[in-house]
């Protein structure tokens, strides 16, 4: 494994994907492994063509310590998307300001990434990120057993 390298907000990892057959670059916001409860830290990697995702095991020092490959990948849109933005952050019901301000930081996390930078709780920021999918301001990934959110057109 390639050694990480890293700029201010992240870290950009190096690995192998046996479903493209090619080394292929992640890059990982440092505050979701810094922040960690405990380690290793999953980290699902939405990619390839057909669409596939590398679920990274990363350790405290950023080192890959194992990675899991999901072949199928169920991505939900609801019709009409108006995507998450400054703009749009006015019209963002208050409760949802601190969620919807990570995910513009983020462009693409769990509930679970995201609790780690509100503070909220898991369940809270899953119920958050659910509605403000609901609302049209994000899309959805169904990755193994949770949720993969995503800014529309950032993937």
């Amino acid at each position: 494994m390639a050694k990480p390298v890293e700029t201010k907000d992240t870290v950009t990892l190096r690995t192998f994907c046996h479903s493209c057959n090619k080394d292929i670059i992640v890059p990982i916001q440092k505050v979701i492994v810094s922040e960690a409860e405990s380690y290793p830290v999953s980290h699902a990697h939405l990619h390839g063509h057909p669409p596939h995702v590398l679920i990274l095991y990363v350790d405290s020092d950023f080192l890959i310590r194992g990675t899991e490959l999901s072949e199928t990948v169920s991505i939900e849109r609801q019709r009409k998307t108006t995507p998450l933005s400054a703009m749009v952050l006015l019209r963002v019901p208050p409760r949802y300001k601190r969620t919807a301000m990570a995910m513009l930081k983020l462009r693409q996390a769990s509930a679970e990434e995201i609790a780690r930078i509100t503070g909220k709780s898991k369940n809270v920021e899953s119920q958050y990120l659910g509605a403000m999918f609901r609302m049209g301001y994000l899309e959805r990934i169904r990755v193994q057993n949770f949720y993969q959110y995503h800014i529309p057109g950032s993937l």
